[in-house]
């Protein structure tokens, strides 16, 4: 028989991990946050103008350290597009806001618990199957 675990919330993933691996909890966390930032690199490249693909070439996720506990992940822009900047808190030649980081921050606050617990679902799984295929 398999065991059913349902996880409801964000507390409940957190608690979840911290009773089964402690060990293993940072790391999927980790993951699932890196994959969080993924989604908001990939919805903010949508809401970007084209421009010969530089802009949205130069958009990275990066994985950060954590401090004090707190795991991070951040989009960047590479400086060979640095005039992001002008059309994410200006306008741009066509006299249009082109606020494209926070049109996908504020599309992702709507969604935020559910595109986690299935991000977090994804990457415990991987990490049940690895451990399975370890024994």
């Amino acid at each position: 028989m398999k065991p059913t675990i349902t996880v409801t919330g964000i507390d409940d993933a957190v608690d979840l991990l911290e009773r089964i691996a402690p060990n293993q909890a940072r790391n999927i966390m980790r993951a699932t946050v890196h994959d969080m930032a993924k989604e908001i690199r990939d919805d903010t490249r949508k809401e970007m103008p084209d421009d010969e693909g530089v802009m949205k070439a130069e958009t990275k996720h990066k994985r950060e350290r954590a401090i004090h506990g707190k795991l991070q992940s951040t989009v960047r822009v590479g400086r060979k597009a640095f005039y992001w900047r002008f059309l994410e808190y200006g306008t741009g030649p066509d006299r249009i806001a082109h606020d494209f980081f926070l049109k996908a921050v504020h599309g992702m606050r709507a969604e935020m618990t559910p595109r986690f617990l299935l991000a977090f679902g994804r990457k415990f799984e991987a990490a049940l199957a690895r451990a399975r295929n370890r024994q």
